[in-house]
């Protein structure tokens, strides 16, 4: 007995144990369902609207708010302004902040702040004192600056197109009132170039390097935009490549200065859709994607690994029978790459997500869409959040930021 006992001890011992699936009981995510929005927190699910049209649930920083936009009507197409609202997790209440709010608005990166856009009027709103302050005019897009203590925004130097784009750097006083606006760089717009506006902006981790979007005039960024790097220190601008106008598309490596972006223009995300790197200072180039492939959404696991969306490369054929993405797995270092998820030929895996030691993903055949969910150390996946709202899609990309939110994913 003492021996088959000694046996037993030194199996639980030697055989590797792998965390369940059912961690995800620690992740938390504000989603779309029926038109009204609600929370999952863990395995538990929270209905918050009731009747509504709601759409971008965006959680704050500290996870104690989720701001979204609600729409006076259903439309079939996204919402791209609406009234502004917060939930407070903690005191179970909704409030307005505003109208005609720009569905790009943003929470600060460190305390519970929210900038939004109203009519190319930038307005900053502390949750703490219920104040809404106007901090500048004529603004086409903006950033929290990484220390949450102001902006960085992009507006046209005058009306003619090919006018340049300033970008200004804002800092806000204490009580906003008193915003200190400086020039921060003047991005040449060259004769025949219809650049109108900018992408959000995105900090290397170590703050050295801003990555945004040129962005033209709408019937031309539908199929194509620039993307350019930009030192902190003004000394060093490049545009670097062409892409679509998605902002999930370009990601910094979480501690590493290369940023990793999808390119390749036309509308279409069913073809030319390639996966590069680019490393700074030196500006080197590296595309992955297989020829015959295209990737379609991309997320950094570590300074090596990412997760992409991937599917074959199709032209633009009926409905049901252009290709849909899989999940892969690519290694920057050494080009290794593996398929990791095997959705059935009528539905297709998006917008891959990490958090802490959790991968998230979209599983949609275009009329049922589900969240699932797998730890990273192993695959074991399943269905976390059934039947969310399908986000609207435009050429086979899909805006999940319409209907889905999970906090503190990279």
């Amino acid at each position: 007995m003492k021996k088959i006992f000694l046996i037993l001890l030194l199996v639980i011992f030697i055989i590797p144990t792998y965390p369940s699936a059912e961690t995800s009981n620690h992740l938390k995510a504000a989603f779309i369902r029926g038109d009204d929005l609600w929370l999952k927190l863990g395995e538990k699910e929270i209905k918050l609207t009731n009747g509504e049209y709601v759409r971008f649930p965006k959680w704050s920083s500290d996870g104690s708010l989720v701001a979204y936009i609600k729409g006076d009507q259903k439309i079939d197409y996204p919402l791209f302004d609406g009234e502004l609202w917060l939930y407070n997790l903690k005191f179970k209440k909704h409030f307005k902040v505003a109208t005609k709010v720009n569905n790009e608005f943003q929470w600060s990166p460190t305390d519970n702040k929210i900038g939004f856009i109203v009519e190319k009027t930038l307005y900053a709103y502390r949750i703490d004192s219920n104040l809404s302050s106007k901090v500048a005019t004529n603004i086409e897009n903006f950033s929290w600056l990484p220390n949450g203590k102001g902006f960085l925004t992009s507006a046209k130097e005058s009306a003619q197109l090919d006018s340049d784009l300033i970008l200004s750097k804002i800092t806000l006083s204490t009580n906003f009132n008193k915003p200190k606006i400086s020039q921060f760089y003047t991005v040449p717009v060259n004769e025949n170039e219809y650049f109108v506006s900018t992408s959000p902006f995105k900090w290397s981790a170590d703050k050295k390097w801003i990555s945004f979007l040129l962005v033209p005039t709408a019937s031309l960024s539908a199929d194509g935009n620039t993307l350019c790097i930009l030192s902190s220190d003004r000394k060093t601008f490049q545009r670097t490549g062409e892409m679509l106008k998605y902002n999930e598309w370009f990601q910094w490596a979480p501690s590493k200065s290369v940023l990793g972006y999808i390119s390749g223009v036309g509308r279409e995300a069913t073809s030319n859709k390639q996966l590069k790197f680019v490393s700074v200072p030196n500006f080197m180039k590296k595309m992955v994607t297989p020829p015959g492939y295209v990737d379609r959404d991309l997320v950094w696991a570590n300074n090596h690994l990412l997760y992409v969306s991937r599917s074959k490369e199709s032209k633009w054929i009926a409905l049901n029978q252009r290709p849909l993405p899989s999940l892969y797995t690519v290694n920057r270092k050494t080009n290794g790459q593996k398929r990791i998820t095997f959705p059935s030929k009528q539905e297709g895996d998006f917008r891959p997500q990490v958090f802490q030691d959790q991968l998230v993903w979209i599983r949609t055949d275009s009329k049922t869409t589900n969240i699932l969910v797998t730890p990273t150390s192993h695959l074991k996946e399943k269905i976390w959040i059934k039947n969310i709202d399908t986000s609207s899609p435009y050429y086979d990309r899909w805006n999940w930021d319409e209907v889905f939110h999970l906090f503190g994913a990279n």
